[in-house]
């Protein structure tokens, strides 16, 4: 599966993300973080870019509703992917744009980035 919440534990919710991502995946993703996060104060969430190729181009990106919605319980995201995707990803997951820190590491940082996150 291209897009999968692989742990869900004491506030940190990991997400894989592989191949080509299409939106409906993304999708499914949020559906199982939104039951994760439940009436959690904050969460955190580690995200592992591994063997991606990409985002869907006919899928519909526009739909942020739940970055709108559960932004304010996301304490911060680390994003653990090879370097070539990083300012991509990093657009994608609007950083910058977003209350949260995020910040991204490559997968021999993989270690570093665990510590960050929790």
């Amino acid at each position: 599966m291209p897009c999968e919440i692989t742990e869900n534990r004491e506030g940190l919710i990991t997400l894989k993300v592989s191949g080509l991502l299409k939106r409906s995946e993304i999708a499914q993703a949020e559906k199982v973080a939104i039951e994760a996060m439940g009436s959690a104060d904050k969460v955190r969430i580690l995200i592992i870019v591994e063997n991606f190729q990409g985002w869907d181009s006919k899928s519909n990106w526009e739909d942020v509703s739940f970055q709108s919605q559960y932004d304010e319980q996301i304490e911060k995201i680390a994003i653990v992917g090879e370097k070539r995707w990083q300012e991509m990803v990093e657009v994608f997951v609007g950083k910058g744009l977003r209350s949260m820190d995020i910040r991204y590491f490559e997968p021999s940082e993989m270690a570093v980035a665990r510590t960050w996150i929790t």
